[in-house]
């Protein structure tokens, strides 16, 4: 996840501006039958929808008439299959959305709920929120969604909150420090993070329509560290979801995320012990920012930078590594290296004291976030009566999504059948316990 991307020079690429689709075109909507579809921002300015029943997804191609296009499979656009117009009420507002599939009935989808935007502050920074509420008479448990490693603005990016909305619970998403509309200084410190998270709940828990004593924390990727730890800094967290994430080091993340090619690629158990020195040695070296591990690292380069192995590796950071200078190395390292990450950091002690109830939701095909190590773990703090309840989705990757493989490519098709659910679920159960 993080490390795949650290050393990659495509960061330092621009991508071509793209107009983006109306902001007040995002949210949830819920079609004739019943079915909930979330609408959120997606590449290129598209858009993407998400139905929570079925997991079924797509991107939405603008045809610049105000209707968008979806096509077969999670990303086409042709053959067409979906078609989708979005209506607006006389007050310029987005009432509701036509939902026309090539083959099957048209659907008119009415908007669901409301949403109004806050800002709150924490330290040195002021953040831009999105508060979604549930339609109907308050006050209603709520969640703040935790942020992945990226930097794009929750506000837009994230879809969970329209799932929750729909189902009850009132849904916070921000925009992280140093992004979208939100100042301060990006940056990966847990800690500071998840000092952010708190404000953002202090500030939700004070909202008329929210029962402050019923609001946790839903955190997706790098959010499995930030969440946990936000929960044991404030009682006023009272619960916490986990998706696709880890309980080991962003270190250790690193190691096994690239160890996992190898396997795919079958090498031998020789081959693998070898990899294992050169890519732990990389690893060692980038966690300590550069500064030291030199000695180490030329020592396995010497050694291993020849192996027939290393065919494997390519395009990863140990193969930039092994591949560049070490004046080019360190001359772009300042661009490249997470702002103040702590590599080492490890939920394991934390949650063996946490007594805050948890859910972790987790894909067991999952290549960023491999999770051997952390589903071991869960399954035995249950088995210690625990307060954290695991539930593992056998055929998605990482963003619970499902795909097909062919010749160790994955092509993604849509997200694990029961995953909303699951987690809705999970917080409307959490929240019980504090009724």
């Amino acid at each position: 996840m993080q490390f795949r991307i650290l050393l990659a020079l495509s960061l330092l690429l621009a991508a071509c501006a793209t107009p983006e689709p109306p902001r007040e075109l995002l949210g949830p909507y819920r079609l004739d039958s019943g079915e909930v579809v979330s609408i959120s921002r997606s590449a290129d300015g598209t858009l993407r929808y998400r139905a929570f029943t079925t997991g079924s997804s797509g991107r939405l191609y603008p045809n610049g008439d105000g209707s968008y296009t979806s096509g077969d499979g999670f990303s086409n656009k042709e053959p067409a299959e979906l078609s989708v117009r979005f209506e607006y009420g006389d007050d310029g507002i987005v009432q509701s959305m036509l939902w026309s599939p090539t083959s099957g009935q048209v659907s008119s989808a009415a908007r669901i709920g409301e949403e109004r935007f806050l800002e709150f502050e924490n330290e040195d920074a002021s953040f831009h929120a999105r508060l979604q509420l549930p339609g109907g008479p308050g006050p209603f448990p709520a969640v703040v969604l935790v942020h992945g490693s990226g930097s794009s603005p929750g506000t837009e990016w994230f879809y969970n909150s329209d799932f929750f909305a729909a189902n009850g619970v009132a849904a916070l998403t921000f925009d992280k420090r140093g992004s979208g509309q939100s100042n301060g200084e990006f940056t990966f410190d847990f800690h500071q993070l998840a000092r952010d998270v708190i404000a953002a709940v202090d500030m939700l828990a004070s909202q008329p329509e929210i029962d402050g004593q019923r609001v946790g924390l839903s955190g997706y990727s790098q959010g499995a560290w930030v969440a946990p730890l936000a929960s044991s800094m404030s009682e006023s967290v009272s619960f916490v979801i986990v998706n696709y994430g880890m309980i080991e080091s962003p270190a250790e993340e690193a190691r096994l995320e690239m160890r996992q090619l190898l396997i795919d690629a079958n090498v031998s158990d020789e081959e693998l012990a070898e990899a294992d020195e050169l890519i732990g040695a990389a690893v060692e070296l980038v966690a300590n920012q550069l500064d030291s591990g030199w000695e180490e690292f030329d020592s396995m380069k010497e050694k291993y930078g020849d192996a027939s192995w290393m065919v494997h590796l390519r395009g990863t950071p140990v193969d930039r590594l092994v591949s560049y200078p070490k004046f080019l190395v360190n001359a772009i390292s300042g661009f490249l290296l997470p702002n103040e990450l702590d590599w080492h950091y490890d939920s394991t002690e934390l949650l063996t004291a946490s007594d805050t109830p948890m859910v972790w939701l987790l894909a067991e095909q999952d290549r960023s976030a491999p999770n051997e190590q952390t589903i071991t773990k869960l399954r035995a703090l249950e088995e210690q009566g625990r307060p954290q309840k695991l539930i593992v989705f056998p055929d998605a990757d990482h963003g619970m999504l499902t795909f097909e493989e062919k010749d160790g490519e994955r092509t993604y098709t849509g997200y694990a059948r029961g995953y909303f659910r699951a987690e809705i679920d999970a917080a409307l159960d959490l929240t019980k316990q504090r009724e």
